[in-house]
């Protein structure tokens, strides 16, 4: 733990305590707004209330008696929870990447927050939209237009350049060339997932150079930087670039969990009503609105300890 600062050290003392006051049977409106403040102050405190979210979603996986002791008694909360989180984030490396991610996203050419959807017109008539908390880079020079996407979900609509040269996305996985498309990347852990959604775009490995594949419209694909997964039929358009969720027959936890990437605090799902099927167009930026159809139209009920933190329950 050397390698956390006193103001690391006090902003997880303070989650912990955060997390005792909203876990009470009682939250006020102006807890809920000093909570609020707190966590808007600065990046160590954002940091530390992910490492809370983290934390309770790890505990969820526990024993059903051992997690409610452990997530519901305000006494255990305030002693044990800042162990936890001194644990959870170990040597420094959960800080490290995710003050790396923010220091990046900063001083990237583009990018957006948390439960921001952001569009952006190139100079070369192009449109790039970038989806909440994601980070990108644009570069064009005589031989190509370049764009890295540093990390998130970027879409985009390519322009026709007058110089005719090639447009191009770059992840650590690999190289992809629009042929006069539109289409989405999204970075993952280990991997990168393309979405074409009209026309073509040709895919190179990072490491293994001299393998290509083209990936046409209404496909999808996931590779790493030396292999390509199968191709697949796209699962969603991109209807995201406009503020919606659009599923078909789609889990309900997997609805939540992309629900809770645009939203404040904390939303989960439990696992009990997580494999419900779920067909519909929801409001990826009123979240609210979102769980209040859902709770209208599956046998579920909203826990809310506060508006910034929900659990979608069997009802």
């Amino acid at each position: 733990m050397s390698s956390l600062t006193t103001e690391q050290r006090q902003a997880l003392r303070n989650a912990s305590h955060w997390y005792a006051v909203l876990s009470g049977e009682r939250v006020s409106p102006q807890q809920e707004e000093k909570w609020q403040q707190w966590v808007d102050a600065n990046h160590e405190n954002q940091w530390a209330w992910q490492q809370v979210e983290n934390l309770r979603q790890q505990m969820q996986t526990m024993p059903g008696n051992i997690a409610s002791k452990t997530l519901h008694d305000s006494q255990l909360t305030r002693r044990h929870v800042l162990k936890g989180l001194l644990l959870a984030v170990g040597a420094g490396a959960s800080w490290q990447l995710w003050q790396s991610n923010i220091s990046t996203g900063i001083r990237a050419d583009y990018h957006t927050a948390k439960g921001e959807i952001r569009q952006f017109p190139l100079k070369d008539g192009s449109l790039l939209t970038l989806d909440t908390a994601s980070a990108a880079n644009v570069r064009y020079d005589d031989n190509e237009r370049r764009i890295d996407l540093l990390f998130g979900t970027l879409a985009l609509t390519s322009g026709k350049d007058a110089l005719k040269r090639p447009l191009r996305v770059y992840t650590p996985e690999g190289q992809l060339t629009a042929l006069g498309t539109e289409f989405s990347v999204e970075r993952q852990e280990h991997s990168t997932l393309l979405r074409v959604n009209q026309h073509a775009v040709a895919v190179r490995l990072a490491q293994q150079p001299d393998q290509l594949m083209t990936v046409q419209q209404g496909q999808m694909l996931s590779f790493s930087a030396n292999a390509f997964d199968a191709v697949q039929k796209v699962n969603e358009n991109l209807q995201w670039t406009r503020g919606l969720l659009s599923v078909s027959d789609r889990p309900l936890g997997e609805v939540i969990a992309q629900l809770a990437l645009y939203r404040q605090g904390i939303l989960r799902c439990d696992p009990q009503v997580a494999q419900l099927r779920v067909s519909g167009t929801y409001p990826l930026l009123q979240s609210d609105v979102a769980l209040n159809a859902l709770q209208q139209t599956l046998p579920i009920s909203l826990q809310r300890v506060t508006r910034y933190w929900v659990t979608v329950k069997a009802r």
